[in-house]
């Protein structure tokens, strides 16, 4: 979902680059770097730290491309983050269908030996799927 309005805010973006519209230029621009804040800052580093750290660093990459083609009025650097935010948004949803592809017998891989399986509703939680927790509303 986060990345989808990623894409969504960074093509607005280039939108308004392209009419000439500062303010939505500008506030697509902070919105998709809003969101990839909350990516970065919601990563668990306790999960796997280096996994984290270079996922991290490209958070951060994109949201200086997204600052530098604001100020700079740059298209092709709006597409290059828009490019590596579809890259993103594709293997997530990859990762989302190997997850509801897994055997319906209970038993995968991972639990077999002792991982904690992800479920499609709760990703990046280790707790199980059915463990109630409070939840974000999101508005973006």
């Amino acid at each position: 979902m986060l990345y989808e309005a990623a894409v969504q805010a960074v093509d607005q973006a280039l939108d308004g680059l392209r009419s000439g519209d500062i303010l939505r230029r500008g506030n697509s621009v902070s919105k998709a770097v809003e969101i990839l804040t909350e990516l970065r800052v919601s990563l668990r580093r306790e999960v796997n730290p280096e996994y984290c750290d270079t996922l991290g660093g490209l958070y951060s990459y994109l949201q200086r491309q997204l600052i530098r083609a604001h100020a700079e009025k740059s298209e092709p650097m709006f597409q290059e983050v828009a490019r590596l935010l579809r890259t993103l948004l594709e293997g997530w949803s990859g990762a989302m269908e190997n997850l509801k592809a897994a055997p319906e017998d209970g038993q995968t891989g991972d639990q077999a030996t002792g991982a904690t399986s992800l479920s499609p509703a709760r990703p990046y939680s280790g707790e199980p799927a059915e463990t109630k927790s409070p939840g974000r509303s999101w508005q973006f």
